[in-house]
């Protein structure tokens, strides 16, 4: 049942808000500004006509300017991550499981019919509609005390 739902329902079933983003000629210190305003743990970098050009994760904050000597003013292009695929609203939810399983991509830039950034997919989206498709399943889901998690947490 789980799997027919994220193969027939769209990604744009979400609801997901307009990207956090930034220009490519944007600084550090505006990508981490942006992160922290919109709290939405990501900042797209957009090149001028909107397309996903890479994004700079709380991931990348910690593991490429926390702790060593970045200047805010440096560009974020040299920081950020690479976009790897994009995906529709029209594409099924499961298409965004199988990238991020296969990859371990954390966010998926969504895009409309000419390439334009109209959404960032996140792990968490697809928690929370998890989560409010089968609420009883998962609240009484029972404990799985000798579960191992493949990652540290904030990996």
């Amino acid at each position: 049942m789980v799997d027919e739902i994220f193969q027939t329902d769209p990604i744009s079933a979400l609801g997901l808000p307009s990207p956090v983003s930034i220009g490519r000629d944007a600084s550090v210190g505006a990508a981490l500004e942006a992160v922290q305003r919109r709290g939405m743990g990501y900042v797209l970098v957009v090149d001028a006509a909107g397309r996903p050009a890479g994004i700079m994760s709380e991931r990348e904050v910690l593991m490429k300017i926390v702790a060593r000597d970045v200047k805010y003013g440096a560009g974020v292009d040299t920081y950020m991550s690479g976009i790897e695929e994009t995906l529709t609203p029209k594409d099924p939810i499961a298409a965004a499981i199988t990238i991020m399983n296969r990859g371990g991509e954390r966010h998926i830039p969504i895009v409309d019919v000419s390439g334009k950034a109209v959404a960032v997919l996140r792990t968490l989206d697809i928690i929370h509609f998890l989560a409010e498709a089968f609420p009883a399943q998962v609240l009484n889901l029972p404990p799985r005390p000798h579960q191992m998690i493949p990652e540290p947490e904030g990996a």
